[in-house]
């Protein structure tokens, strides 16, 4: 994989994970203390514009819910 590659997956995927949005009503989530020190980490590393690990549980979940919607949707009904 050439470095142009890498670099623009890594843009994208800090665009679709990182980029910060302001969480209005939150609620808490509780994760795994190996899972949370991972995307900590992740989130340490690639920190961009004040990203933060709340913003990247949230925007990961929100693009399941969106990818699922459709199925979710249908399995709601069984």
């Amino acid at each position: 994989t050439s470095a142009k590659m890498r670099r623009g997956t890594l843009e994208a995927y800090k665009q679709a994970f990182l980029v910060p949005v302001k969480l209005t009503d939150r609620r808490a989530v509780y994760l795994n203390r190996a899972t949370q020190d991972r995307a900590d980490f992740v989130v340490r590393r690639l920190e961009d514009r004040g990203a933060k690990l709340s913003i990247l549980v949230e925007r990961i979940e929100y693009a399941h819910l969106e990818d699922y919607a459709d199925e979710i949707e249908e399995w709601r009904k069984l």
